[in-house]
């Protein structure tokens, strides 16, 4: 019966292995998607309930000059809106704020850092357009006098973004 277990457990892992790689495969990918970036800009956006919206706690302009300084602060040039505007070749990180509010007083969020940089779609006669190759995301629950915490979040995700450029780029050290 034990030797039953064994060989079934040792079937499990060699089953379960493969994904696991594939999972670390595309990991390691973003991170290489980060190599010798040089300068990037920032958006973010909030979307959910007016009251949520109207708050003073939680504003885009709140969550993009907290961003802004903790690229900066961490070595990362950053490119002001105008300029990424006008030109499809520069990276450029977009926060995606996600909020609403139950009956109950509580607030559901998520909140998705994506890094949209520019790419050639091989298969498709080198056709350049823009992709995102990093990511990260969470969502959480606070309660409205808790709204500080989604500002917190959000500052946890870039620190992560921050990580995996220093990673990625050992030359450029934070300040």
């Amino acid at each position: 019966m034990k030797t039953l277990q064994l060989h079934a457990l040792f079937l499990s892992l060699i089953l379960i292995t493969p994904l696991c790689l594939f999972a670390q495969n595309e990991v390691i990918r973003e991170q290489i998607s980060l190599e010798g970036l040089q300068e990037i800009g920032f958006t973010a956006n909030i979307e959910g309930s007016i009251e949520i919206a109207s708050s003073d706690t939680l504003t885009p302009t709140i969550i993009r000059q907290q961003s802004v300084n903790q690229l900066v602060g961490a070595n990362i040039r950053y490119v002001q809106d105008e300029e990424v505007e006008s030109s499809a070749d520069i990276p450029f990180l977009h926060m995606h704020i996600n909020v609403m509010q139950m009956e109950n007083g509580l607030i559901p969020f998520s909140i998705n850092l994506r890094l949209h940089q520019p790419v050639k779609l091989v298969l498709n006669r080198d056709l350049q357009t823009t992709a995102a190759t990093w990511e990260n995301g969470l969502v959480g629950l606070v309660s409205f006098d808790q709204l500080h915490a989604i500002n917190q979040a959000a500052g946890g995700l870039i620190e992560s973004f921050i990580d995996d450029f220093h990673k990625s780029n050992p030359g450029i050290t934070s300040r």
